[in-house]
């Protein structure tokens, strides 16, 4: 069965309000009716920001991936201070791929949280969430390693401070190898990453 869903105009995204997804445990459910009836047309997984577009006490009409529908209102919290455009970015966490994780990696470069020169791929890894977190200490927010809406929103702004902490240290233990002399990188421990230029140990 083949269904349609409706495009927003530009006057219900310039007036709609930004809210975070906030339910005790798993992803909420969008519904085609109010009141928490109807079909299900998706489910938004938790902490993910979405547009309101009609505020009621039991049900929220809102936006979410060219669809809309139907949310309850408990499981919603306004935002109502955000900016809309926020919501052109996708949570990006461990195992994402894609241009924008490589826009992601290259904006953290930019702001020094991850070393001039490092090769950057389009793969969210354990090295890009340790990053996120250096992010996350320097403007206090929790540090859980993934990049929220809210985050890169605000990453991508004017207001993105620049790394003003240590990256993490290379180990100094040193290992001989074709007549050079190499230290682990400390990021990957030899296994490889952007640091090293995936080869798991620097030239010195």
């Amino acid at each position: 069965m083949l269904f349609m869903f409706m495009s927003l105009s530009s006057a219900e995204k310039s007036t709609g309000i930004v809210a975070k997804v906030t339910t005790k445990k798993g992803p909420l459910k969008m519904r085609e009716q109010t009141g928490g009836k109807g079909r299900v047309l998706t489910e938004i997984p938790n902490g993910t920001c979405i547009l309101v577009l009609q505020e009621d006490e039991i049900s929220c009409r809102v936006s979410y991936q060219d669809r809309t529908g139907y949310c309850k209102t408990e499981f919603l919290t306004l935002l109502r201070e955000a900016d809309p455009s926020m919501l052109e970015y996708r949570v990006l966490q461990r195992g994402a791929k894609g241009d924008d994780v490589l826009a992601l990696k290259q904006r953290l470069q930019d702001l020094g949280y991850i070393r001039s020169g490092s090769d950057l791929t389009n793969v969210y890894n354990d090295v890009t969430a340790e990053r996120v977190t250096l992010f996350q200490r320097q403007i206090g927010i929790t540090e859980d390693g993934i990049a929220s809406q809210e985050l890169q929103a605000y990453l991508f702004s004017e207001k993105a401070p620049v790394c003003g902490q240590k990256l993490p240290k290379v180990r100094s233990r040193v290992v001989s190898q074709d007549g050079s002399r190499r230290i682990f990188c400390g990021c990957c421990m030899g296994e490889g990453c952007e640091c090293c230029h995936f080869t798991g140990w620097i030239e010195y």
